[in-house]
Formats: structure tokens, sequence, C-alpha cells
């Protein structure tokens, strides 16, 4: 029975639970956990992305993108924390609309790469992302969003007992064929 994935499977289990029981705390430590990824973001375009490509408006776009990133990064931890539920809605409405601004300029930052000879493969993934966790963000106020995260928890609870259940039904087999190899 490998330990690692049955604590893989109780992490499942735990935020499972939380999505199913408290869609509206998972729901703020989400949007925090983006703020978090936006500051981190903002700082490697400051840092290092706008390095790349030696075109002023390839640069320009990633400082505003950067600088964008830190603000936004910035209000979704910091607001949450302090102030109330009516502007939680709007964060999570903003952060939706930052993702929505960040991946058209990141689609237009990847074409400039693109004209340049410069592979562009990797930033689509990024650009498709951000645009389906717009779309997650903008009807996750709603109530369709709250029915959405518990649905999604119910499948991790059930996903989180099945990877236990899975060890623990296999827990000698390992043993077994390590036993049969050394042999």
């Amino acid at each position: 029975m490998r330990k690692s994935y049955v604590g893989m499977g109780f992490l499942s289990l735990i935020a499972g639970l939380l999505m199913l029981f408290s869609p509206e705390a998972w729901t703020k430590v989400v949007v925090i956990l983006l703020g978090l990824a936006a500051i981190v973001n903002g700082c490697f375009n400051l840092f290092y992305v706008r390095r790349i490509f030696d075109d002023d408006y390839f640069r320009r776009s990633i400082i505003i993108r950067g600088i964008l990133s830190l603000a936004v990064g910035l209000v979704a931890v910091i607001l949450p924390l302090v102030l109330a539920a009516t502007v939680w809605t709007a964060m999570v409405y903003m952060l939706a609309a930052y993702l929505l601004v960040s991946s058209l300029l990141e689609l237009y930052a990847s074409i400039r790469l693109r004209a340049s000879g410069v592979d562009t493969k990797p930033y689509y993934g990024e650009i498709v992302g951000s645009i389906i966790l717009a779309v997650v963000l903008f009807v996750i106020p709603a109530q369709v969003g709250l029915v959405l995260i518990r649905i999604c928890g119910g499948l991790l609870v059930l996903s989180g007992l099945g990877i236990i259940f899975w060890q623990w039904k296999n827990r000698g087999v390992e043993h077994y064929l390590h036993q049969k190899v050394v042999d």
C-alpha cells in the first residue's frame, strides 16, 4: 500500500467534503490561491518574460500584464480577508475580468513571439486555462456555481474514497510482487 496515494486520497476526501458542505469558503480559498498565483505570475513576467524578446511592443504588453497581475493578485488576497461578502462577489468578477484581459494580452505577446520564430505552444495552455477559469469565476457567485462546486466536491469525495479503497484492497500485492522478484 503506497502511503503517498493514501495521503492523496485523504486530501481529495477532505477537499471534496469542504466543497460539499462549505462551497462559499472553498470559493474564497480558490480566489485567494488564484490571487497568489497572479502575484507570482506578475513577478515572473516583470523579471523574466519581458527580457525574452527584444521588441518594444512585446515588452510593453508584458509589463502591463505583469503590473496588472500584481495589482489584481494583491487585491484578490487582501480584500477577501478584510471585507464583507458584497465586496467578495465584486472581487470574483474582477478576478474573472482580469483573467480574460490577461489571456488576451498573452495571446498578443505569443503572436509577437511566434512572428519572430519562437515556439509559443506552451503559452496556449495558459491562455485556454485563464479563459476557462474566467468563465468559471463568472458562474461561481450565482447559485448555479454553488451547485457546480458541490457536484465537483461529491466527485472529489468519491475519487478520494476510491483511491483509499484501491490502495487498501491491493495492500498485499506489492509486497508479494517484490518478494517474487527478489527470489
